[in-house]
């Protein structure tokens, strides 16, 4: 956590009796499960949209928004994957 993230902790501790370390693995947790969960996911090449919409996963974290992949950038990903490897021949 960085300065600013310890600092608003150690205020939500305060304001409702919490532990600081407690209030430190709230505010991370969302973030180590996303990791988790997006580790687990093994995409193969060349996806047709239909089945990358179908196995991609989605996350919604309050006062942030929905994070996700789109097939969009899985594409560009695809496509520098492709150039890599014709520049390792």
């Amino acid at each position: 956590m960085n300065k600013a993230d310890k600092l608003k902790a150690l205020e939500l501790a305060q304001k409702y009796g919490l532990d600081v370390a407690d209030v430190e693995i709230m505010v991370k947790e969302p973030y180590e499960f996303i990791r988790e969960k997006t580790k687990e996911l093994t995409f193969e090449d060349d996806l047709t949209k239909e089945k990358f919409n179908k196995m991609k996963t989605n996350f919604n974290l309050p006062a942030i928004g929905k994070l996700y992949a789109s097939h969009y950038l899985y594409n560009k990903i695809q496509e520098n994957k492709k150039k890599k490897n014709l520049d390792k021949k």
